[in-house]
């Protein structure tokens, strides 16, 4: 999101309607959320997950069959959390997690509120300033299109995103070139410096990057999402920036 113009789309996951009702009823109060949608259980989040770009999750922790908590720990990319449960002795559990609040039910507006505008706080993406010409070093890399090879100037690559066994790179003047290749292999062939891994699929030159948060990386004008495994490394690497 950005700090102004965009919505946290939300996911509700309870399996109790009645709490469901609660949630979307507050949901829709705030001018700053947008419901994606519901789900009673973990499998029909993941669905949800898999499809829709979600921002926040309110995830109950005691849910039928895949428990709140095992359903983040199969998540490559982890919205930010609010944990919304019946019983008060869970959220030490929060702790574990990247979890932005918790809430006991019943879940009353003034707790709710709370636990949003921390969210919208973490949410606010940080300006990254623009690195001066020359800053990083560019060299030439070669990229195998599967019967031919194109030769392309790093310095002018946007992003990579893993594609199965290819790679989409794409560049500053709109291009996109679907590489033989992985991300892991051209990753070994790209300068350092310019390049930063905030993902298991997506590379980004830092030379784009426009503003970030702990979740998300703008560059261009496209909003890429920060792998779990790799959120500490990138949020130290720009805050550094």
């Amino acid at each position: 999101m950005t700090n102004t113009e965009e919505k946290l789309v939300c996911l509700v996951v309870d399996d109790e309607q009645p709490a469901q009702w609660v949630l979307t009823s507050f949901i829709s109060e705030n001018d700053r959320l947008h419901l994606a949608g519901c789900a009673f259980d973990a499998v029909e989040a993941l669905h949800i997950l898999k499809t829709q770009n979600i921002d926040l999750l309110f995830l109950d922790i005691n849910l039928p069959g895949i428990s709140g908590l095992d359903l983040l720990d199969s998540l490559e990319f982890e919205p930010m959390v609010i944990f919304t449960t019946a019983y008060a002795s869970y959220a030490v559990n929060s702790f574990d997690y990247n979890v932005v609040d918790y809430l006991v039910k019943p879940v009353t507006r003034q707790h709710f509120n709370r636990a949003v505008g921390r969210a919208l706080e973490r949410a606010t993406l940080k300006e990254v300033g623009q690195p001066a010409e020359g800053q990083f070093s560019s060299r030439e890399l070669e990229l195998n299109l599967g019967g031919s090879v194109e030769t392309v100037k790093t310095k002018d690559i946007y992003y990579l995103q893993s594609y199965g066994n290819y790679v989409k790179v794409f560049m500053e003047n709109g291009r996109m070139i679907l590489a033989t290749s992985t991300t892991h292999q051209l990753q070994n062939q790209l300068p350092a410096q310019a390049f930063l891994r905030i993902h298991k699929s997506y590379i980004v030159n830092r030379r784009f990057i426009r503003a970030f948060s702990s979740n998300s990386v703008i560059v261009g004008k496209e909003r890429l999402p920060v792998g779990i495994s790799y959120r500490q490394a990138v949020l130290a690497s720009l805050n550094g920036n």
